[in-house]
């Protein structure tokens, strides 16, 4: 074999090897799906005690299943609650998510973003936080971490005050797909 050949045929076999790469990763892009979220949870709270607002518990659940196949999930998550803490001064707020995970043989590419609406007794919007969950393919009925948020100082005691509702939801905006999630082997 010539010089010329021998580089024809390295030439040849790194562009077959790009080929197989290239097809490889647009294979695990094809193998994903989008998910969205079947319908928001809405939380009723109550004081529990005067620096101690809590979700009421109804069996509320998250959960994530293709546009077209509304009965089959991805993912969940359920035995949630919503808490609001107000410290000892009264000055500041905190507000808390938490519940647990269930992945139903499938994973997320990327965080799962969320907003966290807290809503008045007449439904006026008071505040809203964006928060994220990550799912993985060993979660079943995995406690998350609690989330926090401390509210702003200015609105605090407003909303410590006035929170009757918070509503759990994807965010409205109008150019999301959805959920990215590819199956667990």
């Amino acid at each position: 074999m010539t010089i010329n050949g021998a580089r024809r045929v390295a030439l040849i076999l790194l562009a077959s090897c790009a080929a197989s790469a290239a097809s490889a990763q647009t294979g695990r892009a094809q193998n994903g799906e989008f998910v969205r979220l079947d319908r928001p949870a809405a939380f009723d709270l109550n004081p529990n005690t005067g620096s101690l607002k809590e979700s009421v518990q109804k069996g509320q659940e998250l959960v994530w299943h293709p546009k077209d196949k509304p009965n089959e999930a991805r993912f969940k998550v359920t035995n949630m609650s919503v808490a609001f803490l107000r410290s000892e001064s009264g000055g500041q707020v905190k507000m808390t998510f938490t519940g647990n995970i269930s992945s139903l043989s499938y994973s997320t590419l990327e965080e799962v973003k969320l907003n966290a609406n807290v809503r008045a007794k007449g439904g006026a919007s008071l505040h809203s936080w964006s928060f994220g969950i990550s799912v993985k393919c060993g979660d079943k009925d995995q406690p998350l971490t609690p989330l926090t948020h401390d509210v702003p100082n200015d609105l605090a005691q407003n909303i410590f005050a006035n929170v009757s509702t918070v509503e759990i939801a994807e965010p409205a905006e109008p150019n999301f797909l959805g959920v990215k999630v590819q199956r667990c082997n």
